[in-house]
């Protein structure tokens, strides 16, 4: 994994909802259908990413190997599936982004409670 892409993908938190959207929806496809091959339908809704950052997103995720798509026919659409590079990096990804979330509580923490020691 190149920094760049992780610092990238750290900058645009949408990015991470989508990938890891598409990583469920596969497990949940090899849930359903064990014999299944992993290929999503396109998503045209993820939850916490403005519909319309999506095509954009989508070709972030395969700009950098973290997506692959496959087009399946005029009618049958677009089918996305999360790469060996996407799982590999999706973990640290939500590991890294949970540690700054904490950290950024923790910094709003400290500045309530500057704020309240001011106030005294």
């Amino acid at each position: 994994m190149i920094d760049f892409e992780q610092e990238q993908m750290l900058e645009n938190p949408e990015w991470c909802l989508v990938l890891r959207h598409y990583s469920q929806m596969q497990v949940q496809v090899k849930e359903q259908d064990p014999e299944a091959d992993g290929w999503v339908v396109r998503q045209n809704e993820v939850e916490g990413v403005v519909v319309e950052h999506l095509p954009r997103i989508h070709g972030k995720l395969i700009a950098f190997d973290l997506l692959k798509f496959q087009i399946a026919g005029r009618d049958a659409g677009v089918f996305y599936k999360v790469t060996t590079a996407g799982n590999k990096m999706l973990p640290r990804l939500e590991k890294k982004l949970r540690k700054l979330a904490a950290g950024q509580d923790a910094d709003q923490a400290c500045e309530v409670e500057q704020d309240y020691a001011k106030s005294a």
